[in-house]
């Protein structure tokens, strides 16, 4: 699917056909496209739990609010962020030549060693770019999706055995639209209102 056919073609989906399966294959499909997205210094600092056993969707969707498409889905993804995700630099450029190491390498520890809140804001930031490119990834294969922040991210957490330096970036459903419907795209902010030329009060795109 040509990309911005794609773009349009995506929807938020809520409401899914019950009872199917999402394969390994499929899944390593997409995520073969999702870990090509950008990080900061290509530290990518995302992680995925998958979710397809129904008790455990079940499960999910008692600390969800009640919401019926985790239940309903082929798949939950939790979306996560690596807080140390730094830390394993030296292996990320393990095959970089040595003036790039010498010259990365110490500039990502000190950007990051012992500033917790930029950590958490990187592995957030890598994690929604991650999210993003899931969701279209998932489209171009066949499957719907939509984005969620309605859980309980501690007690997720706890369920799927998530550490100290992960956290809960959103979680993403996966399944087909209940009858192929899919749902009237909301109402979109006008180019004029959100693209500004040059300042934010300056002219927009004729």
């Amino acid at each position: 699917m040509e990309f911005f056919e794609l773009a349009y073609a995506r929807h938020s989906v809520r409401i899914y056909q019950p009872g199917l399966e999402i394969s390994d294959r499929e899944l390593r499909q997409i995520f073969d496209a999702v870990i090509l997205s950008p990080s900061s210094f290509n530290i990518q600092h995302w992680k995925f739990v998958v979710v397809r056993d129904q008790e455990r969707k079940t499960a999910l969707r008692g600390l969800s609010f009640g919401q019926a498409q985790v239940e309903q889905s082929a798949a939950v993804v939790l979306v996560c962020g690596s807080l140390d995700a730094y830390a394993d630099a030296a292996r990320i450029y393990g095959a970089a030549d040595l003036t790039t190491r010498e010259k990365y390498l110490p500039m990502i520890e000190g950007s990051y060693a012992g500033q917790a809140a930029l950590q958490r804001e990187e592995a957030v930031r890598s994690g929604s770019l991650a999210a993003m490119s899931l969701m279209y990834a998932a489209k171009a294969a066949g499957w719907d999706s939509g984005p969620m922040i309605g859980f309980d991210a501690k007690k997720v957490g706890a369920m799927l055995h998530l550490d100290d330096n992960t956290v809960p970036v959103m979680m993403i459903v996966i399944g087909k639209a209940l009858n192929d419907v899919q749902p009237e795209r909301g109402y979109r902010r006008p180019i004029e209102e959100v693209v500004k030329l040059e300042f934010l009060d300056g002219d927009t795109l004729v």
